[in-house]
């Protein structure tokens, strides 16, 4: 998910930017695309940037950026098969759903603030950041020898892996109408994924038979940053050719030039970036679902423990203090109450919200499911799961082509949701049939198709939709702040899925397990490696597979109730008609404009006074 300038391949400069272009870029674009001093120094020099490409350069750029996203999802898509490998070979793989809540909380506070730190900066530089975070990541997890080292080289790869989508996002949208916006959006993931989903699985089985899980990761922190180097190199080299007197004015910082450095590092990060909420949000988060999602009968006693009623009640005063600072206190907000106040927007966070929680509430567990359960080994148990991936991609390569010809995109939305629910219905049956039956892996992958069909319809479109109705300024900010509200849901489902997990799968065990192994309920439970090695047909593996169904039945059922609620959500969002200019013409639009008219007039009387 992430998109930007129609990829008009025409020079910029010359007659035919006077003329709308093949692909949807119309003079209206052209203009809005001048920069101005209401905008922060990386706004202004993209719009500069975009003044600066040729013909040659928007190929040589757009070719950059599939091969990077190529690399990025064949590192996302086989690193998955070596996941509960790696935690199992620590004893704990139940900690998976804690890592996860942890990365999640990363991503949900990485959002705001690469965002904010790209309009600051710049895109390229951006770029740069995210991949050297994420090849950190990789470092760290090959080399990781306990859970929390996992933990860390997994908070290295989401801050890149977000800052990468993120700045993907907000680069496609520099560069393109709104009513074009979806189909750039969504076409370099779209034409990588497949590929890079049959690749990347295949590999990493041939890794994991003729190799370790270590190398697997590892291999990935010399990839990434090598096939980042067209994309990178074509951007910095057009930046370059950018007039200095213009380049001068977009790298001011908003900062006066006689201040102190330290004054200057201060109002960045405590006014600009809105350090405090970032704090705020981070401290609330982690105190809230970490704790939640460590709950299970292995430590049943949580709840009466003093130290851990605190963290919770410390997670939910720290949510409300984020909130009152950013509504009343903050001069650039983590996350604009202006923005989460406009229907659209809100309607739209809410829904991808519930969407992540009901995806990442069933997903934690499923591979591991598919393969002691389901009987699947790596490489299959993977491709299944990633079946909603690739149609995911492909969906919102559709709906995008949709809205680019119905000028809509509510419709799509109300197309979307029912199919996910469909999907998830279908996949709650697969799950357990009864009689110690599963579904076999086509019928797997046709409901996890479905599922992704209507992923792709709603959020391709609920994306586009809140990207009108702000201000230029605002684009990067609005997709941040629409990407954040799915990783709070991912992080609330991850959690909720741990607990679950933890609560159910150890006590069914003991339940189910023949007398004289209920005292290797433990050692099944942390390891999916133990639970695979007891032959399929035994009363052991018969009781494993049972405990395993039951416990992934619940994990279905809590995502479809979520899925169900968004169901009423999507009649909120507004069907936004979109044009060849850079945002939408529809009074919430107008009010956007009005306040934030207003609100530079009050800052501009502040200075004064």
């Amino acid at each position: 998910m992430s998109k930007q300038r129609d990829i008009d391949i025409a020079p910029v400069g010359n007659e035919s930017s006077n003329t709308q272009d093949d692909h949807g870029l119309s003079s209206d674009l052209e203009k809005e695309s001048q920069p101005s001093s209401n905008m922060q120094a990386g706004v202004q020099k993209a719009d500069l940037l975009r003044e600066a490409w040729t013909k040659q350069g928007l190929v040589m750029v757009f070719s950059g950026l599939l091969l990077c996203t190529f690399a990025i999802n064949f590192a996302d898509y086989s690193t998955q098969v070596y996941t509960p490998y790696t935690t199992s070979s620590f004893k704990q793989h139940s900690a998976m759903s804690a890592a996860k809540v942890v990365m999640n909380i990363a991503r949900i506070s990485a959002y705001p603030i690469i965002a904010k730190l790209g309009d600051v900066f710049g895109r390229a530089e951006m770029f740069i950041f995210s991949i050297f975070a994420s090849a950190l990541g990789y470092v760290i997890y090959a080399a990781c020898t306990n859970i929390a080292q996992y933990i860390a080289a997994g908070i290295f790869e989401a801050i890149g892996s977000t800052g990468y989508a993120l700045t993907q996002q907000v680069f496609v949208a520099d560069m393109t109408s709104l009513v074009n916006r979806g189909v750039w959006s969504t076409l370099p993931d779209s034409l990588t994924t497949i590929p890079t989903l049959y690749i990347g699985t295949t590999v990493a089985e041939r890794i994991l038979d003729n190799s370790t899980w270590r190398w697997g990761w590892g291999m990935w922190a010399i990839v990434l940053p090598v096939a980042s180097v067209p994309l990178i190199g074509t951007m910095l080299f057009y930046q370059r050719r950018i007039p200095k007197t213009k380049s001068q004015t977009s790298s001011s910082l908003d900062l006066d030039p006689g201040q102190p450095l330290w004054e200057k590092v201060f109002q960045l990060f405590w006014f600009q970036l809105d350090l405090p909420g970032a704090i705020f949000l981070l401290a609330g988060l982690s105190l809230l679902l970490v704790p939640l999602s460590l709950t299970g009968t292995t430590n049943s006693d949580s709840w009466t423990r003093g130290s851990f009623i605190a963290m919770l009640a410390l997670g939910v005063v720290f949510l409300i203090v984020f909130f009152i600072w950013d509504a009343w206190f903050a001069q650039q907000p983590f996350v604009p109450y202006r923005m989460i106040n406009n229907r659209t927007v809100a309607a739209a966070c809410l829904l991808g919200a519930l969407d992540f929680f009901h995806y990442s509430v069933f997903t934690v567990f499923f591979t591991s499911y598919l393969q002691v359960a389901g009987h699947f080994s790596a490489g299959p148990a993977t491709r299944i799961d990633n079946s909603l991936r690739v149609a995911f991609q492909v969906a919102g390569i559709f709906a995008a082509f949709f809205m680019k010809y119905t000028k809509r995109s509510q419709i799509w939305v109300l197309i979307g949701v029912p199919l996910c629910v469909l999907g998830m219905g279908v996949l709650l049956y697969l799950v357990d049939m009864g009689g110690g039956r599963v579904g076999s892996e086509v019928s797997f992958i046709t409901a996890k198709s479905l599922i992704g069909i209507g992923r792709g319809f709603n959020q391709t479109a609920a994306q586009v939709s809140v990207q009108a109705v702000v201000t230029r300024q605002e684009v990067s900010v609005v997709t941040a702040v629409f990407f954040a509200s799915m990783s709070v849901g991912g992080a609330i489902g991850t959690s909720v899925a741990g607990a679950i997990w933890r609560n159910t799968l150890p006590s069914k065990l003991r339940q189910y397990l023949p007398e004289e192994l209920k005292s290797q309920a433990n050692s099944i439970f942390s390891s999916i490696v133990v639970a695979k090695k007891y032959a399929e047909g035994t009363d052991a593996r018969n009781a494993i597979d049972r405990s395993y169904r039951e416990s992934q039945r619940l994990l279905e059922i809590a995502g479809l109730v979520s899925l169900s609620l968004m169901l009423i959500v999507m009649f909120f969002l507004k069907n936004i008609k979109l044009d060849e200019s850079g945002r939408a013409n529809t009074s919430e639009t107008i009010e956007n404009d009005e306040a934030t008219t207003s609100e530079r007039d009050n800052q501009n009387k502040g200075k004064g006074n």
